[in-house]
């Protein structure tokens, strides 16, 4: 079976306490530790094993690994303008928001729009946003709002939708951005792995 591997670099955006670091742990260690706060940015890595076909049309089954490298950075106003420094070079950018205040889901949207004019200044048309709705166990089916109802929904307190959130990521990476591994020894029974990760932070008090 044939190996191929691959890096993408991730910036997670938002508002204070909408729970960016408590996702980004879900995700890389399985737990969730209360009241995160993120001075400056924190930097981990997580890696994804999966199986699949090589393309829609062949029968040939490869497995890939994708490494997240990941930027979550500090949600307070006087960090903001360290942002750009972390998503100038990301692939992906998800902004995430609080389900449980209007006000977050409006806040985000300029980071969207932020991100936006990133990608109109810069001509760069290879980052993927994605709105997040973190804290999805504190409200009910019925508050979902419509519009909300087409974007990931996440609980990083329970782990609803967490490793689906960057389970789709992965897979949404076209085979070309992989590179092969020469002489593979992949397990053909593994389908998913969660690997070895890594955190740091980059402390700024500006």
């Amino acid at each position: 079976m044939k190996e191929y591997r691959c890096k993408l670099k991730l910036v997670l955006l938002g508002e204070s306490s909408v729970g960016k670091s408590s996702i980004v742990t879900r995700f890389t260690t399985g737990e969730f530790h209360k009241n995160q706060a993120t001075i400056g940015a924190a930097f981990t890595t997580k890696s994804i094993s999966w199986v699949e076909k090589a393309t829609s049309n062949s029968e040939e089954m490869v497995q890939k690994t994708l490494e997240f490298e990941i930027w979550d950075t500090a949600g307070q106003e006087r960090y903001r303008s360290l942002a750009p420094m972390y998503y100038r070079n990301s692939e992906v950018a998800l902004v995430v928001f609080n389900v449980t205040e209007r006000t977050s889901f409006n806040k985000a949207t300029s980071w969207i729009d932020e991100l936006k004019n990133h990608i109109a200044e810069t001509n760069r048309g290879d980052i993927m946003i994605q709105f997040v709705g973190n804290k999805i166990d504190l409200i009910k089916p019925n508050e979902i709002l419509d519009e909300w109802k087409t974007m990931p929904l996440v609980s990083a307190l329970t782990g609803h939708g967490v490793n689906e959130l960057f389970m789709n990521i992965a897979k949404s990476v076209p085979l070309e951005r992989f590179e092969l591994v020469k002489d593979s020894q992949s397990n053909p029974n593994a389908v998913v792995e969660l690997l070895n990760n890594t955190r740091s932070e980059s402390r700024c008090n500006c």
